[in-house]
């Protein structure tokens, strides 16, 4: 007998297809058909295709924001914050961010889940460099200058690697922190959650 889906894995598949297909594609009879079930299974979980979207997009909120912060927070020193936070916002491709983006200009629930999501990453972001003794001053327009990088590049489908990101973090922590320009490094522990989750 094949093993029962949970809620999550309903979850996990939507937001895998999110990324890969659109936010169009989170009906349940298309679910159901990639995932061999049928629609009973869905409903068996979820009350209607509303109740499934918000925790869709809850669960978004956790693997692109939260659990991103939380990794960065098991490195004691500002400065290995930084750099984590860094890696993790141009290391790795943002289609799920992109197409969530393009899911607020449709839904009104994903519309302040962006809007909220937006506001924690600045507040995050602005906290680390008070905490790393950045006046207050400045700490709020770097803050914006950061974001507003990040915000590009994903819409520039860019995804750095190797020296490249080793070249734009340095930059990025010498705009930060005033830091001399030097190569980076990354912190150990390696780079942390994937935005996707993927199936074992």
């Amino acid at each position: 007998m094949a093993k029962r889906l949970t809620a999550q894995d309903w979850i996990d598949s939507a937001l895998t297809t999110l990324a890969h297909e659109g936010f169009e594609a989170l009906k349940a009879d298309l679910l159901a058909r990639k995932l061999r079930v049928s629609r009973g299974s869905f409903y068996w979980h979820f009350a209607d295709l509303g109740a499934f979207h918000t925790a869709v997009i809850e669960r978004w909120k956790q693997v692109a924001t939260e659990a991103i912060i939380a990794d960065i927070e098991r490195f004691d020193a500002v400065e290995q914050r930084v750099e984590a936070l860094l890696r993790h916002a141009f290391g790795r491709g943002a289609a799920l961010e992109l197409r969530m983006r393009a899911w607020a200009d449709n839904n009104a629930a994903a519309a302040r889940a962006i809007e909220a999501i937006d506001s924690r990453r600045r507040d995050y972001i602005e906290q680390l460099l008070r905490n790393a003794g950045i006046a207050s001053s400045l700490t709020a327009a770097r803050t914006q200058i950061l974001y507003w990088t990040y915000l590009g590049a994903a819409l520039g489908h860019s995804k750095l690697t190797g020296e490249k990101l080793d070249s734009v973090v340095a930059e990025l922590k010498r705009i930060s922190l005033g830091e001399p320009a030097m190569r980076a490094h990354p912190p150990k522990g390696g780079h942390g959650l994937l935005n996707v989750p993927r199936k074992g």
